[in-house]
């Protein structure tokens, strides 16, 4: 009975590991921030019908109020993070015009075209390493997953042991 909970006890914490890794790997809407925590400030759509929207994240006494803008493109591409900001100056407002968007700041501008939104789906400015952070994390925690089920297998030989 011992072994059997044993057993099974690795099994689910081997099985969790895959699936917390899993989710790691997995792109989200988010790469930084917390969209729990967010609300929609402002919203426009671009000439090829993506919308862009700004969020702000709820300001606590740890932690300073974040700033996020996201592209959707439309179809069934996912709604990604293409900005974010945790410090000042502030973005308070966005709009688009022909060219692409305008975020409104306390200071200058941010200006992108439409071919910067999309390029920035793919690869946020200034957030490479904890993208890379997140990928090695979710990878060792799927490999470590699989190797601890590998080794709680059944093999030819344990019903002769018991």
């Amino acid at each position: 009975m011992r072994q059997l909970l044993l057993l099974g006890t690795w099994t689910f914490i081997g099985v969790t590991m895959i699936v917390i890794g899993v989710a790691l790997l997995l792109p989200g809407r988010f790469v930084l921030g917390d969209r729990r925590h967010e609300r929609e400030m402002a919203s426009c759509m671009l000439a090829d019908e993506s919308e862009v929207k700004l969020y702000q994240g709820d300001s606590t006494a740890t932690t300073p109020a974040w700033y996020s803008v996201t592209h959707n493109p439309p179809g069934l591409q996912p709604e990604r993070q293409i900005l974010y900001r945790d410090e000042a100056p502030a973005l308070y407002d966005l709009f688009c015009d022909s060219t692409g968007v305008v975020v409104r700041t306390d200071s200058l501008p941010i200006t992108l075209t439409a071919q910067q939104t999309s390029e920035l789906r793919e690869q946020p400015r200034g957030m490479r390493p904890r993208a890379m952070l997140r990928w090695a994390i979710g990878g060792a925690l799927v490999l470590l997953g699989s190797a601890l089920l590998w080794f709680l297998r059944p093999r030819r030989g344990d019903e002769a042991a018991v």
